[in-house]
């Protein structure tokens, strides 16, 4: 790394250096050398960092480091590097195509990278993203995150997508894969952007009926081990009765699934089953038992929904996206 030091002062002045200095026909030594000095000069803002962002042909080179797979210690550099950068910048063009070829042949030590690579992207561009993606694509990530192999980030990309229509089309076909992610114990990135994908779901009212079909799952976190009467019991979906167990801990968790069951609750199908199969009684158990003020109110809207006259119901209009409700960012190393 030393040898590479005295670039750091003129790198504004000599940009044009350093994607030779990445390029195929360098040792090893050399192009590991530029990888990593490179990597130092994307973590924070800065001239030098901007002047980076602005060299295509910089950028370029990363790319081409990133794909070769058999030299993992500068594939991976790159990839740092191009997380630092989609974090700082939304005009780095994405390889969408590179990063799936990735991870479906296992190169397991650029999983998170990439995971990070594609939330920044999405963050900015959901819907061209989701368009470079196909369902099979979606599949594999989310087999990763079933498995373990990637820590949660990629649960944050499929959340991003799902903003976009063409992202929300590809995913309510893998709903029966991602509804039981919220019940990942031991991971609460994966459970909290997993409430998130649906909450994002559920504002498109035209998938309201794929989300009931997992409506006892979609529950599931927030039910708690009160009894209830027993008619009350027998009222609720198999999956909801005499549950001995704790709720979901994770307060921004609990906020987001409120979310999803009152965009939900917007369409009438979906509040005949609220009121038909006792989940009142349930809900009302989780009202009395939270604490925190938010967290309540969001739940009580959706109370709301259920023991008001349809006529009388005053829902969000379909699709609205509400003041806070942003996609996520992940900065890099």
């Amino acid at each position: 790394f030393q040898t590479f030091q005295h670039y750091f002062k003129r790198i504004n002045l000599r940009m044009e250096e350093l994607p030779g200095l990445l390029g195929p026909t360098q040792p090893d030594s050399v192009r590991t050398g530029a990888a990593e000095l490179l990597l130092g000069l994307t973590g924070e803002p800065s001239p030098t960092l901007e002047a980076v962002i602005a060299s295509k042909r910089t950028i370029a080179a990363l790319w081409v480091c990133l794909k070769e797979f058999g030299n993992k210690k500068l594939s991976l550099l790159a990839a740092q590097s191009l997380t630092n950068l989609t974090s700082h910048s939304d005009t780095i063009a994405t390889n969408a195509a590179l990063l799936v070829k990735a991870m479906r042949e296992g190169q397991d030590h650029l999983y998170d990278s990439i995971a990070m690579i594609l939330t920044n992207t999405t963050r900015h561009s959901a819907g061209s993203t989701s368009r470079l993606l196909t369902s099979a694509d979606i599949a594999l990530m989310l087999q990763l995150l079933s498995t373990g192999q990637e820590q949660g980030y990629l649960a944050a990309v499929l959340g991003n997508i799902a903003l976009a229509e063409t992202g929300r089309q590809m995913l309510v076909e893998h709903l029966d894969s991602i509804v039981p992610l919220l019940t990942k114990e031991g991971n609460l990135i994966i459970r909290r952007n997993t409430a998130r994908l649906l909450r994002n779901v559920s504002l498109d009212s035209k998938h309201h009926l794929s989300l009931l079909v997992h409506l006892p799952m979609i529950v599931y976190p927030l039910v708690g081990p009160e009894e209830l009467e027993e008619d009350a019991m027998e009222k609720l979906p198999v999956d909801l009765q005499y549950l001995d167990k704790e709720r979901e801990t994770d307060l921004q968790t609990r906020k987001l699934l409120s979310d999803t069951l009152f965009q939900m609750g917007g369409s009438y199908k979906v509040r005949q089953v609220f009121r038909d199969e006792g989940y009142y009684e349930l809900l009302k158990q989780y009202d009395q038992w939270e604490e925190e003020d938010d967290a309540r109110e969001r739940i009580q809207n959706v109370i709301y929904l259920i023991i008001q006259d349809d006529g009388e119901v005053d829902l969000r209009r379909e699709g609205e996206l509400p003041d806070g409700w942003e996609t996520l960012e992940i900065g890099g190393s």
